[in-house]
């Protein structure tokens, strides 16, 4: 199990000091190099989840392992240095910078970060650069095929790309870091159908390929049961039901709760 949550509980107040308790003892294993979507209604907690894994929501109870590590004392950028990439609802992409400052912004070499060290060190900077650099056109051709327009494009503004396409670039950004597991939310959100194929694909290269353990959040059915092995149901503060991704969908709790069938 590389990923378990262990009676994670966590409450609000409101503005009239109502007690609302959002998370009532949330229990999941994660099995190493599987696709496990997380599905539930709007409001279930879906979000909060990945904050909690990833060590933006604090105000929890219950334990989050990592490999059997505690990350509840850990800071966002710890975690992340633990193997943990996250893809964010929205595009995610820089805009402003280049495809491939984008990409160099994922790595998990942070060689050169240092103000000065360029004049210390210059010629071994420049020769980590060039290695990220052919690391970046690396993925990107194994995902997208030798000669793809995003090789061509590597220096142009990500803001030339579709919404559709910075997605599946802010997904493949993630090969860049040293990563054991991808916490995706939402990944075909407001994309184009034409590329939802591509990005099943890429998630699922990842997976194969890659050893990649993958958490989704996701509301298209349709890409659940092509992608996910595993599905887990979050309803009412808990996981309601998990199991094989065609077993829970087709569950008469989650189609009459959920999907309105």
């Amino acid at each position: 199990m590389i990923l378990e949550l262990k009676d994670i509980q966590l409450s609000f107040t409101n503005a009239r000091k109502e007690r609302f308790h959002l998370l009532s003892g949330v229990n999941l294993g994660v099995q190493e190099g599987e696709i496990t979507a997380l599905i539930g209604g709007n409001g279930a907690g879906k979000t909060t989840l990945f904050n909690i894994i990833s060590g933006f929501q604090k105000d929890y109870t219950g334990q989050v392992l990592f490999k059997n590590t505690d990350l509840s004392k850990l800071a966002p950028f710890q975690i992340s240095r633990c193997g943990i990439g996250r893809l964010f609802q929205g595009k995610q992409l820089m805009g402003s910078l280049t495809i491939l400052e984008n990409m160099l912004m994922a790595s998990s070499d942070r060689t050169g970060e240092f103000p000065f060290s360029y004049l210390v060190y210059p010629r071994f900077l420049k020769a980590k650069e060039s290695e990220k650099t052919e690391l970046a056109v690396h993925i990107l051709e194994t995902l997208f095929g030798k000669g793809c327009k995003y090789v061509d494009m590597l220096h142009h503004p990500a803001s030339e790309l579709s919404y559709g396409e910075q997605r599946m670039i802010a997904i493949a950004r993630l090969l860049m870091g040293e990563n054991e597991l991808l916490l995706l939310d939402e990944p075909t959100a407001g994309v184009n159908p034409v590329y939802n194929q591509t990005i099943a694909r890429i998630i699922s290269e990842m997976a194969r390929d890659k050893n990649l353990t993958i958490l989704m959040i996701e509301h298209n059915m349709h890409f659940v049961r092509e992608v996910a092995s595993k599905c887990a149901f979050l309803d009412e503060g808990k996981i309601a039901v998990y199991g094989e991704t065609n077993a829970v969908i087709d569950n008469p709790a989650v189609r009459s709760s959920y999907l309105g069938l």
